[in-house]
């Protein structure tokens, strides 16, 4: 595997989970809706306690989302609720713009030094 290969594929990796963080969403309908639902969601409760579901839904007054780890498919996952108004906060993970485009430059410019330099060493010898 060539040098800008295996940086390319380091990069990649890196972005995969490195650009990304929790942030603070209302819980409403349109958000929480069987179409739209975030595939994953972190809640705070009025107590203080945190969870973290998968596909929430807003059904009436509550969050419902389906408890995967205990299922052995889709099909079998089980269902768990709250009332809505037991919830202080909810986050989705979702990219960082900005850190993301900041570490692409960066990224860019390491293998533009990376490459030049090695071009640089060939047409020397």
């Amino acid at each position: 595997m060539s040098a800008p290969s295996a940086l390319a594929l380091l990069v990649i990796v890196a972005l995969s989970t490195s650009c990304t963080a929790w942030h603070t969403i209302p819980l409403q309908p349109q958000r929480f809706s069987a179409d739209r639902s975030p595939e994953r969601a972190r809640l705070t409760f009025n107590d203080g306690t945190h969870l973290t579901t998968s596909h929430p839904v807003l059904v009436g007054d509550s969050l419902v989302w389906a408890n995967e780890a205990t299922a052995e498919s889709p099909r079998d996952s089980a269902r768990s609720a709250v009332l809505a108004s037991s919830i202080q906060r909810v986050e989705v993970n979702r990219v960082d713009v900005v850190p993301t485009v900041v570490l692409l430059g960066v990224i860019g410019g390491l293998m533009y030094a990376v490459i030049h330099g090695l071009h640089t060493l060939s047409v020397a010898n």
